[in-house]
């Protein structure tokens, strides 16, 4: 694969090509002895411990995925502010694609083998959603962040775990004018207390939206032609179900790349997560009901990542 320009990504998947991504990094550093401690426990990662990220993306690299999202989740400036790290705010966006590029160097890799994804999050700092701003300060802190990484080289935006209206429409008025392509992930979970209903983002302190109330004005928003619909984050039978209401709303491309396991005092269980034959098992279905890219979430590994190799 020869990447000539930045919708490449969606000329190979309006080709019908399967990509394969890489899984988590967040409970992959936990896995490897960097816990979830501290209020800035994520830019204290790209900070203090690259090597480990560096790591873990080579791992990702050698198990064979193709798109991989960099250790940007955490850092937008109202994230960073409150934990005093605004001052890093532009070094930790570019290290964070650095740390990539430096696992593909590691491996006498060529950059053109792969497609990098510059993650815009929900997440707040120290998960308060107070701290959140709104409106025109909201829009203008993701484009800071996505100008940043743009200019880093990425090849598409990944919006993770979307929940509402507001903030999924912020986050598309800030790159509107930036060309790439975007990936869009919505978490989702069963409703309460009727488990037939879904909501997004496990509602995330906020009131629970179904889904199917959350996907049209989204999607009336986006680019259909440099877009793709992901579900992100949820667990795999939730998943299975809000693909189909997905694709109620969506003739585009889409992805999968769910969690397993469970977290208990913001700590991963790792002895709760799936096996790799199941989630191989698992990913061959969502491959043979049309979803074109495919990878993992929180808890799913290099060793997941290795299984699904033999699917794609």
């Amino acid at each position: 694969m020869t990447i000539d320009t930045q919708s490449d990504l969606m000329e190979a998947l309006r080709s019908g090509d399967t990509v394969m991504m890489d899984g988590a990094m967040g409970t992959e550093l936990e896995r490897r002895g960097v816990p979830f401690d501290g209020a800035g426990w994520s830019a204290t990662a790209v900070q203090d411990r690259g090597d480990v990220i560096r790591d873990i993306h080579e791992d990702y690299i050698k198990a064979g995925a193709r798109l991989h999202i960099v250790n940007s989740f955490a850092l937008a400036r109202h994230v960073l502010e409150p934990v005093g790290l605004a001052h890093r705010f532009e070094d930790l966006n570019r290290r964070a694609v650095t740390l990539f590029d430096d696992a593909v160097n590691r491996l006498s890799a060529d950059r053109s083998d792969y497609w990098v994804a510059g993650s815009l999050s929900t997440f707040a700092a120290n998960s308060d959603r107070s701290l959140l701003p709104t409106g025109e300060r909201l829009i203008a802190n993701y484009r800071e962040q996505a100008i940043i990484l743009q200019e880093t080289g990425i090849d598409l935006f990944a919006f993770e775990m979307l929940f509402d209206v507001e903030v999924s429409l912020a986050m598309l008025k800030a790159v509107e004018e930036l060309g790439l392509p975007v990936m869009l992930g919505f978490t989702c979970d069963w409703g309460q207390p009727d488990a037939s209903a879904l909501v997004t983002a496990r509602s995330m302190g906020c009131p629970a939206l179904p889904l199917e109330e959350l996907l049209p004005t989204v999607i009336d928003s986006v680019d259909t032609n440099n877009s793709v619909l992901a579900i992100m984050h949820s667990e795999a039978d939730v998943t299975d179900a809000a693909l189909d209401i997905l694709t109620k709303f969506w003739r585009g491309p889409t992805a999968v790349y769910p969690n397993s396991g469970e977290f208990v005092d913001l700590h991963m269980q790792f002895e709760t997560i799936c096996s790799a034959d199941s989630f191989q098992h698992a990913a061959q279905q969502w491959i043979a009901s049309g979803v074109q890219i495919v990878g993992g979430c929180c808890g799913i590994g290099p060793d997941h990542i290795q299984a699904l190799a033999k699917v794609i």
